[in-house]
């Protein structure tokens, strides 16, 4: 045996490939020369899991929606209309609202949406932006990204940025955020031109990312059911009561027919039939133990949600930017179905809001059907007394020149 070929033979339990003038699977059958490639660790997604549990992916929830954008918008370039415009206003320096903003513009611009970011150094000076963009006939969407006055000391405090929130057009308000639109949500009104309900609300569009990723979720949401039946019997727990999410998230799966939980800090509350009932007895515990359905928004790294709480066959949504969660905790689950974030389908979401207020109020022919429903009131009115100013001024000449004949003549 030559020296090669003895080197050859002691390393084959390494699986290590040495060139040799002999060949390979001549010298040692089954051994089909291929380097050794060590075993890669088991990536912790590919762990065992519990029978039924789940990692959901929330890129493939937001895919059909994003290619449902893409063609909308395709189809209006093939009609000669320009793609709608989205405006951010950005006046803080949260790395968290500066990076939403830089992924927004993303995917505006993958998905044929015209994007323009307009940065305000002074927080002061926001407002006259907003009401700028409201103005601007070019524009038809606005996000504003905050917090902003809850950050610095300001005379108005944290309440400045609900102002702001209400400030916005409801023509233009993609994040749904505006007193019109919360408070359809709340009074469950699905339409904002009542009566003839041809133009649908928006929805808050990081809540609304949440019911579409649960519509997905086999079990979550009957559809055979009509609409605003499709929850019932499902028990929800929301943890963190925010304006931005848990607290329009709560009133939009009550509105589907779920009793919600809703958890802040010191408070427990039921959402049940569209009415709020202050829970006594209740405890984060027992609220958690009772759902099929758990999602957590707290905005701190600290906050874990005790896994030994969550039941069997439990769907778990993740709206923080922290993991609220013990990930590999609650896969050992049996049945668990698990969504860590929702960003992606937040932005899919937040692009539907704009095109739903494009097709609502700035598509072109939206805008020509408004214009003829004013020229058609205006004909409809009563027409005055007097056809034009010439009558106006006879008729006040006239009467003028009467008073002082009469007056002369006393």
């Amino acid at each position: 045996m030559s020296f090669c070929d003895a080197i050859m033979q002691s390393c084959l339990p390494y699986r290590i490939a040495i060139e040799s003038p002999s060949s390979i699977s001549t010298l040692y059958p089954g051994y089909d020369g291929r380097p050794y490639q060590r075993e890669p660790k088991m990536a912790a997604e590919e762990k065992a899991l519990a029978p039924g549990a789940r990692k959901i992916d929330a890129g493939s929830i937001a895919k059909p929606f994003r290619e449902n954008i893409r063609k909308q918008v395709q189809e209006l370039k093939d009609a000669g209309i320009e793609a709608p415009l989205l405006v951010g206003l950005l006046a803080n320096t949260d790395p968290a609202a500066r990076k939403y903003a830089e992924w927004t513009g993303k995917a505006c611009t993958n998905d044929g949406i015209r994007y323009e970011l307009r940065t305000i150094d002074d927080p002061i000076d926001v407002e006259a932006a907003l009401r700028d963009a409201n103005d601007d006939p070019r524009v038809h969407g606005i996000i504003v990204y905050y917090p902003i006055f809850g950050q610095v000391e300001s005379f108005s405090g944290e309440g400045q940025d609900d102002y702001l929130r209400d400030t916005v057009s409801y023509k233009c308000d993609v994040e749904g955020l505006c007193h019109e639109y919360r408070s359809n949500l709340y009074r469950n009104i699905r339409y904002v031109d009542f009566p003839t309900n041809t133009k649908k609300c928006v929805l808050p569009c990081t809540a609304l990312s949440v019911v579409k990723i649960l519509e997905s979720v086999p079990s979550c949401y009957d559809e055979t059911k009509p609409i605003s039946r499709r929850m019932e019997g499902k028990t929800v727990t929301i943890i963190n009561r925010s304006e931005i999410v848990g607290r329009p998230l709560a009133a939009m799966l009550s509105n589907d027919g779920a009793d919600v939980y809703s958890i802040d800090i010191d408070s427990i509350y039921l959402f049940r039939g569209g009415r709020l009932h202050k829970c006594e007895g209740e405890t984060p515990e027992s609220c958690v133990r009772k759902s099929s359905i758990v999602i957590t928004g707290v905005p701190t790294k600290s906050y874990r949600l005790p896994s030994a709480w969550i039941q069997k066959g439990t769907t778990v949504v993740n709206v923080a930017s922290f993991k609220n969660v013990d990930e590999d905790e609650i896969l050992q689950i049996e049945g668990v179905q698990y969504v860590p974030m929702v960003g992606k389908v937040t932005v899919a979401m937040l692009e539907r809001n704009l095109m739903r207020l494009f097709y609502n109020f700035h598509h072109p022919d939206r805008r020509f059907e408004e214009r003829k429903k004013t020229v058609t009131l205006d004909a409809q009115r009563p027409a005055p007394w007097y056809g034009n100013a010439l009558q106006v001024y006879t008729a006040v000449a006239a009467t003028a020149i009467i008073a002082m004949l009469l007056t002369n003549r006393q």
